[in-house]
Formats: structure tokens, C-alpha cells, sequence
């Protein structure tokens, strides 16, 4: 019996192990792993072929020097590089374009081309940790992100505005961008404070814990218990923030901001039903939703450019004064 019970615990310690291990992989090759946006030229080729529509405003940008760059401090001491530009005619209004999971700024300039040139507002473009220019340093999937976000928001008075001009923000991403964007804005006092006016969400999942329970499901055919559960106390133990923390759909419950949600009825990577929970969770203040016909994931611009840029601009330009 004695025997038997030391081969159960050895057993039993040796699953434990295996579990640990398992979950700080986990953290590891989703959060902290090299990716394509870490690949600059790689980035500025794939844009381009993607969306030619943006090159004349890029060239023009690059050629005069008005596409600048800076770094700021995340919490901590990483630095985060983000590009910026000033609109083609003298205003306040100023967009923050936060990009998504394995993206980085060069991947948001299509979006970046159409507030700048065409609705004619200063642009700010950061490369999130862990992408670009910025230190390596880990995915958050939006916890810190939307810090950053906050940050670069703060910082646009001093880069935009002046004793005449108070700048006024609208923040707009995409997939994780989109998430960030909504937590980001998950605090009215805080929108207030840095004069945010508007948000707009491409394709954002309602949380992290969300996203990777029905990937780890579809990807690896397992069901969240007990791996993303260990999966979750390694990113805590590692990186300090849980699966919960990312959580748009608790930033969207708490916000009277306005925002417009974007989704493709085809995307299953970020499932198409994750809209309308989000959605249905904002309860306060004014909403609207689009879901693109038959886009995949993050492709509602590129499918369907000249309807999102008028969408869009329609529902930013009604709260940006």
C-alpha cells in the first residue's frame, strides 16, 4: 500500500511538473516569441502590396520628413518607439492607432493614411513592446498596450497642441489593437482627463482568457482545464498580469465613451459572436456597430475600403469638434 501510494504521488508530481512546464510554454510561445512584426522590411513590402492605395502618402511622408519618431517609457523600463505626423492643416484633432497581435506601426499605416490625409488629423502610430522598433519585451494582448495608449494620448497635447489648439483624441485599432483601444477608453474620468472623444474597435475579442480558450480548443483540440489555467499563473508569475486583466468586455461595461464596433461575419479567429457580446455589454453612451459581409479576420478595410472609410469618418467626425 505504502508503495503504491509513493508511485501515486510520484506520478502525481511528475504531471505537476509536466503541467508547469507546459503552461510557461505556453506564455512563452504566444507572449514573448518572435514574430512578423519584428520584420521591418518585411512589414513595409507586405503593406505595400496589400494596400498600393498607401504608398504615394508614405512616400511623400518619408521623402519630407514628416512622418517623425520618439520613445517613450512603459511602466518599467522598457522603451516603446511610435511614429507621428502632423495633419496637413493645423488642428487639435489627433488619432492614436494602436496595432495588433504579432503586428507593428508600418502594419496600421494604411489606417494611419486615412486620418492624416484624408480626414485630415494628426496621427500617433506605436509600436507596442515585444514589436517594431520597440524593446522585445512581451505580448499583453492589451494590458499594457492600452497603458501605452494612455500615455501617447497624454503626450499628444505636447506634441499637437499649443495655447490655442487643445488637442482632442480618437482612438482606433485593430484585433488586439482593438482591444487595447477599448481599454484604453474603459475609464470615463480617465477619457476625460486625456480629452478622448471617441474609440473606434476593429475585430477585438472580449478578453484574453476568451481568445485563448476557444484557440487553444480549435488549435490543439483540448479543452482549457487544467492547461490554460496554469497557462494563466505562469503569465502572472512571469510577466504580472492574468488572462482576466485583458479584458475589453469589462473596460466596454464601464465607458459612456462613444464607440464603433467593426467586425467581418466571416472571422473565426476572433469569432464573429464576440461583437455583439461586446456590444450588447455597452450600456452607456452612444454605439454603433458595422459587421462587414463575408471579411475575414482584420480584413473589413481591405475588403471593403471605400464603405470603411466612410463609415468611419461618418461616426469620429460627430464627436471630434
Amino acid at each position: 500500500m505504502k508503495k503504491a501510494l509513493i508511485i501515486i504521488g510520484i506520478a502525481l508530481g511528475v504531471i505537476l511538473v509536466a503541467l508547469v512546464a507546459a503552461g510557461f510554454y505556453i506564455v512563452n510561445a504566444n507572449l514573448a516569441m518572435e514574430h512578423r512584426g519584428q520584420d521591418i522590411e518585411g512589414s513595409y513590402k507586405e503593406m505595400k502590396e496589400k494596400y498600393p492605395e498607401m504608398i504615394p502618402w508614405l512616400d511623400s511622408m518619408q521623402a519630407t520628413g514628416g512622418l517623425k519618431d520618439s520613445t517613450l517609457l512603459r511602466e518599467g523600463d522598457t522603451k516603446v518607439h511610435y511614429y507621428y505626423a502632423y495633419a496637413p492643416q493645423p488642428t487639435g484633432k489627433t488619432a492614436v492607432i494602436c496595432h495588433g497581435y504579432t503586428d507593428n506601426a508600418i502594419r496600421m499605416f494604411m489606417i494611419a493614411r486615412i486620418y492624416n490625409q484624408m480626414y485630415g488629423y494628426n496621427i500617433i502610430v506605436p509600436d507596442m513592446p515585444h514589436a517594431g522598433y520597440s524593446e522585445q519585451n512581451h505580448i499583453s494582448m492589451g494590458y499594457y498596450e492600452s497603458k501605452i495608449a494612455r500615455k501617447l494620448a497624454a503626450s499628444a497635447q505636447n506634441i499637437f497642441g499649443n495655447d490655442t489648439t487643445k488637442v482632442e483624441i480618437a482612438v482606433h485599432g485593430i484585433s488586439m489593437g482593438a482591444a487595447t483601444t477599448l481599454m484604453t477608453v474603459g475609464d470615463d474620468a480617465v477619457d476625460k482627463e486625456l480629452n478622448i472623444k471617441c474609440a473606434v474597435a476593429d475585430c477585438s475579442y472580449t478578453s484574453c482568457w476568451d481568445e485563448f480558450s476557444q484557440e487553444i480548443t480549435n488549435s490543439y483540440g483540448i479543452p482549457p482545464f487544467p492547461l490554460l489555467y496554469v497557462a494563466d499563473l505562469a503569465c502572472d508569475i512571469k510577466n504580472g498580469w492574468c488572462f482576466h486583466d485583458a479584458s475589453p468586455l469589462e473596460a466596454v461595461k464601464n465607458t459612456s465613451l462613444p464607440i464603433f464596433f467593426i467586425h467581418g461575419d466571416n472571422d473565426d479567429f476572433v469569432p464573429t459572436k464576440m461583437v455583439h457580446t461586446l456590444y450588447e455589454a455597452k450600456t452607456k453612451g452612444d454605439k454603433e456597430l458595422w459587421v462587414a459581409k463575408s471579411s475575414e479576420h482584420a480584413f473589413s478595410y481591405h475588403d471593403n475600403k471605400d464603405e470603411y472609410i466612410q463609415k468611419t469618418k461618418q461616426f469620429v467626425e460627430k464627436y471630434m469638434e
